[in-house]
């Protein structure tokens, strides 16, 4: 996990994942584009569930991207 937490390019895009869907949500919704599926709270609550996703898997497979897997 602490070799997670050093990835800072990562944890960047993961903040602007969890900020960027409720904006873009709100914004849908705004502009009546919404089809209404979260309130306010499940949003936000998506939100930083995303972006701790998003965070979680691109830094775990980061890690790996100088392996060679292909068979010799």
């Amino acid at each position: 996990m602490k070799k997670l937490l050093k990835d800072r390019q990562r944890i960047r895009l993961g903040v602007f994942v969890a900020v960027a869907f409720p904006l873009i949500y709100f914004g849908m919704n705004f502009l009546g584009w919404s089809n209404g599926m979260f309130s306010w709270w499940e949003t936000l609550l998506v939100g930083l569930f995303n972006g701790a996703f998003f965070w979680f898997f691109m830094s775990s497979f980061r890690q790996f991207r100088d392996e060679d897997v292909a068979p010799q």
